[in-house]
């Protein structure tokens, strides 16, 4: 549980560095430089295209990319053993 808490701080810490011009969105040009830093988390796996398109339906607010985040966390938890 402490590394899971771990990769969601360091997710969210991501998320919010990749906000470049620090307008509380993360817009579709900033899409690709998340995606790259989320790929040097380790443990962490990106699908690209389902992820790019979760974050442009939900309109790209960083609450919105967290909850993205925090909910695809939650569905991997719920598959393994605890």
């Amino acid at each position: 549980k402490n590394l899971r808490a771990n990769v969601l701080q360091n997710l969210l810490q991501v998320v919010i560095r990749s906000d470049q011009d620090d307008n509380m969105q993360i817009e579709e040009d900033e899409i690709h430089d998340l995606i790259s830093r989320i790929r040097k988390i380790n443990g962490v796996e990106v699908r690209e295209d389902r992820f790019k398109a979760a974050i442009m339906s939900s309109g790209g607010s960083l609450a919105s990319v967290m909850d993205i985040i925090k909910n695809l966390m939650a569905d991997d938890v719920s598959g393994e053993d605890e």
